[in-house]
């Protein structure tokens, strides 16, 4: 029996795809723990400077350039399910060794940028293999419900998590955090191993292929394509700027704001709230319009939000309100985007290729995330916060013009899988 005959007619309904699911949600949700909880360790219980924190943010994505391509091509010889329980478990057993050296008086900067580089390489691996295990789960006629799903709840716990994460922080501590985030990465991977349904068998090739050969195939894979390539230029634009964002928001709500941490994680978990109805809008945006004009008005939305987030001044209430509206905006908008443009990617790619190319399109679109929190950092010291975040602002407005004036932008149906011999 296929993996498609016994699917039942709703994902919900399916025990297999539920418990990937709930095991991807939560990990998702600890990754942004992590991603808010080790810059605010450095800055609040190790003094760390702007520029300091935008390196460790460097280090944390600085995998995705270094060993992303390589990862692409291992990930396609092996089985993701039983990689996803692996890496959990290794991530749980860092996370509880940072604040360990905490306690213990340990811990400096440099060991802090060593931790962050190690979960940053763990996260690529867990990143890659759950993009191609999705598509050996359900059927392909069920890929845009199946990401609509996985991208809300990773919407949410984008946002959400770090929301949680602040709110811990303020009534614990930073350290205190990061012991919770380790049972959260656990029980994920107790999640992942409920998973009984069987993957698909991939045939062992006729040949090993060289490594450098089968990298540099995925890559004129993705220039090939007319879509793949402005979405995946366009994503690694729109992330460098991003990333710089994400580096001194912190530090302008907490030193230029004057708001504490519990408010921070507030204004950051009004966007699941966003995020929550992006997904349910997702769907029927893409049936109403199009999958490519959805990608538009999602990142459109998305844009526009992050054109509000420095412009929040004034009384301090009011300010906050102004974050309030771009963070709700922003997880509509970008949820929206997101899920029509994972479902086009895994629509379009072949599926011996999947791993591959989904790693050449993460060195593109990821890789520019570390230079993107060194820009944010050196911004931030060099210009202040509040330039930096106008900076940022027209960084993702101009992102957006290069999915407006492509063909992405005319899609009105899914394109076929594209034919491809490597």
């Amino acid at each position: 029996m296929t993996v498609e005959a016994a699917r039942p007619t709703s994902l919900w309904r399916d025990g297999a795809f539920v418990k990937y699911w709930l095991g991807e949600s939560v990990a998702r949700f600890g990754v942004q723990v992590t991603a808010l909880a080790l810059p605010l360790l450095a800055v609040v219980d190790l003094n760390a400077t702007a520029g300091q924190a935008g390196l460790l943010n460097a280090v944390q994505f600085a995998p995705y350039l270094l060993i992303t391509l390589f990862a692409g091509v291992w990930v396609d010889r092996v089985r993701p399910g039983p990689f996803l329980i692996l890496t959990n478990f290794a991530r749980a057993a860092l996370l509880g060794l940072v604040p360990l050296l905490f306690f213990l008086d340990l811990l400096t900067l440099t060991k802090l940028y060593v931790a962050g580089f190690v979960i940053g390489a763990l996260a690529v691996l867990y990143d890659l293999s759950s993009s191609t295990y999705l598509p050996a789960l359900i059927p392909k006629e069920r890929l845009a419900e199946g990401n609509s799903h996985i991208q809300g709840s990773g919407q949410v716990a984008r946002i959400g998590g770090p929301g949680l994460g602040g709110l811990l922080m303020q009534v614990l501590s930073v350290p205190a955090t990061l012991v919770a985030n380790a049972a959260i990465h656990l029980f994920s991977a107790v999640a992942l191993l409920m998973v009984k349904a069987p993957e698909e068998v991939r045939p062992k090739p006729a040949e090993k292929k060289n490594v450098i050969a089968e990298i540099t195939g995925s890559f004129r894979f993705v220039v090939a394509n007319p879509y793949l390539k402005v979405t995946a230029f366009r994503a690694g634009f729109n992330n460098m700027f991003f990333m710089a964002m994400q580096t001194v928001f912190p530090l302008f709500v907490i030193r230029e704001i004057g708001s504490d941490s519990a408010t921070l994680g507030l204004i950051l978990a009004t966007g699941a709230v966003g995020g929550l109805i992006g997904a349910f809008l997702a769907v029927r945006t893409g049936k109403r319009y199009g999958p490519g004009p959805a990608i538009v008005i999602g990142f459109g939305i998305g844009s526009f939000a992050q054109a509000l987030t420095p412009l929040a001044g004034g009384p301090p209430v009011l300010a906050v309100a102004i974050l309030f509206g771009s963070f709700l905006l922003g997880g509509i908008g970008t949820t929206i985007g997101n899920i029509h443009l994972a479902t086009l990617t895994q629509t379009v790619t072949p599926r011996h290729l999947l791993g591959k190319t989904n790693a050449a399109i993460r060195f593109l679109t990821w890789g520019t995330m570390p230079l993107g929190a060194l820009l944010g950092g050196w911004l931030g010291d060099l210009i202040g916060l509040r330039a930096t975040l106008f900076v940022t602002a027209a960084g993702f407005t101009a992102s957006l013009l290069l999915v407006l004036f492509s063909p992405v932008a005319k899609l009105k149906a899914l394109p076929a899988e594209a034919e491809w011999d490597d």
